[in-house]
């Protein structure tokens, strides 16, 4: 059924609340159209559709939902890396079950990109404002947080609007505590064939999907124009060297490479609606 949480969100704190069609493999899978690859078609569960961008205990957050599921995040800078908790994310990295986490007589498992806990991990599990979150949030089946470096949040299935408040109110505790000066990235490191577009790449390698659309919405068409005819000539050769590093998740300048390609596919998409 068709819910209003956004609209009830953004009665008590406020904020910009829009459509949007994002993509997010943990809640939906879908695959490329094979004529027209920037398109995506749903196979099961749907896209986020309503998106709701707030600001609360001075930090910014980004609620998207769906008919099933509320997700919720804090960007920032973090030392914890990728992890999650209770569920396996369908995006962003390959997980295995490394620990549990028991709280209450409950037992979340612990999803992260190696074997063991980093002491990072460990020390994020200590937290008592993770416990919190964790206590509060009364995490089901298929509901998660999840932990990156660049941002931590939550996928809670619709319940009560309560329940969704308080679960952002302990995130934006934990994050409050846990941010770390953010490096700015060297990206030297690319390819010399690559470095011309170290500028767009530091303007335009938006990592969050909402984010990104944001960018490209707030943008002339003289702009984007732009954008797609300096990165389209690329295209092929980010695609290689991205594939070079097959199976292995490839270093951070690397990914924002990868980063602008999409950027610039999804610039494209943005003129083609312009002009239709």
């Amino acid at each position: 059924m068709p819910t209003n949480m956004l609209q009830l969100l953004a009665e008590r704190y406020g904020g910009k609340l829009s459509n949007c069609k994002i993509f997010d493999s943990t809640v939906c899978t879908y695959h490329p159209d094979a004529e027209r690859p920037w398109k995506l078609i749903v196979q099961s569960g749907e896209p986020f559709s309503r998106r709701l961008q707030f600001t609360h205990k001075e930090r910014r957050l980004i609620v998207l939902e769906n008919r099933d599921y509320v997700n919720g995040r804090v960007k920032g800078s973090f030392a914890s890396g990728l992890l999650s908790i209770n569920a396996r994310l369908g995006t962003g990295f390959r997980s295995v079950q490394t620990s549990t986490l028991t709280l209450g007589g409950h037992h979340y498992p612990i999803f992260c990109k190696a074997p063991g806990l980093s002491s990072e991990q460990e020390d994020l599990l200590r937290r008592p404002e993770l416990i919190s979150l964790v206590e509060d949030s009364g995490l089901r089946e298929g509901e998660s947080l999840f932990f990156t470096q660049g941002d931590m949040g939550f996928y809670l299935r619709h319940s009560l609007v309560d329940r969704i408040v308080l679960a952002m109110d302990r995130l934006v505790n934990l994050a409050r505590q846990t941010e770390i000066p953010e490096e700015k990235l060297n990206l030297d490191p690319l390819p010399a064939q690559f470095h011309p577009l170290i500028p767009l790449i530091e303007r335009w390698a938006v990592d969050d999907d909402s984010d990104r659309n944001d960018l490209l919405e707030t943008v002339s068409k003289s702009i984007l124009q732009a954008l797609v005819a300096e990165v389209e000539p690329y295209f092929e050769a980010i695609d290689s060297y991205l594939d070079s590093f097959h199976q292995k998740s490839p270093p951070e300048p690397a990914a924002a490479l990868g980063r602008l390609a999409e950027c610039a596919l999804e610039a494209r998409q943005h003129l083609t609606t312009k002009n239709g």
